[in-house]
């Protein structure tokens, strides 16, 4: 295996690598530098459908040598595992780590297609709903030669965003505790590393998110992806 570990950073729905002075994973890029790996963060379509998402991310790694090591946000993940399986990312792939990633689907995306919400237009949506994504899973089986980790996140509700608690509320009366977006069941996948006390956002690189308002300890995603990190150099 190669001496510097290559990492692929992968934005979830809505998504996007950088905008105007915003960068998706400003954090984890520069740490992941620092730490001596090589760093990739492809733009994937911000609202497209798992397949497409699936295939600007063949597309953009398709002259990347192995082995890879990706890190998903959010769909991102449900993207990279399509990729895996169905688009020959397999080949070069060695492990896919993912941070609330909906991977048994989300009732806030079943509540959203199913009221007049505007985000119901959006493609990206409709594939993460509980029955499409029951579908996906059964379609798609995990690749022998890829790990596969998660981690999710979970905060009380008095703990959100008031903007947050409504889905956070949806989400808790069908599966428990989440993130306000994803179930703790349904963000694990292959070893559950761990469940973190973030929300959805707050398990993005970027701590735009971070609100004075907000009557709670801030959490810190560096050691998070310091860990992650740590992990992929131990595999070398």
């Amino acid at each position: 295996m190669s001496a510097q570990p290559t990492v692929v950073l992968i934005h979830g729905l809505f998504g996007f690598d950088r905008l105007l002075w915003l960068e998706y994973f400003r954090q984890a890029r520069s740490l992941y530098g620092q730490m001596g790996m090589r760093v990739i963060v492809p733009k994937l379509p911000w609202a497209g459908t798992i397949k497409q998402r699936a295939s600007a991310l063949a597309e953009q790694l398709a002259t990347q040598p192995g082995p890879l090591h990706l890190i998903a946000h959010s769909m991102g993940g449900v993207d990279a595992r399509y990729w895996i399986t169905h688009l020959g990312g397999g080949a070069k792939v060695a492990s896919l780590t993912t941070l609330g990633t909906p991977h048994h689907g989300s009732p806030v995306a079943d509540h959203v297609c199913s009221t007049l919400s505007p985000f119901r237009l959006f493609a990206g949506v409709h594939a993460l709903t509980t029955i499409a994504m029951r579908q996906f899973n059964a379609d798609t089986p995990d690749h022998d030669g890829v790990i596969y980790r998660s981690y999710a996140g979970a905060r009380p509700l008095a703990q959100l965003p008031w903007l947050m608690r409504r889905y956070a509320r949806i989400i808790e009366q069908a599966e428990g505790d989440n993130d306000s977006q994803v179930s703790r069941q349904s963000a694990a996948w292959g070893d559950l590393v761990s469940v973190v006390p973030a929300d959805h956002f707050e398990l993005m690189s970027l701590n735009i998110w971070l609100n004075p308002f907000r009557r709670r300890e801030p959490f810190d995603p560096l050691p998070l992806y310091r860990d992650i990190g740590c992990w992929i150099l131990q595999q070398q």
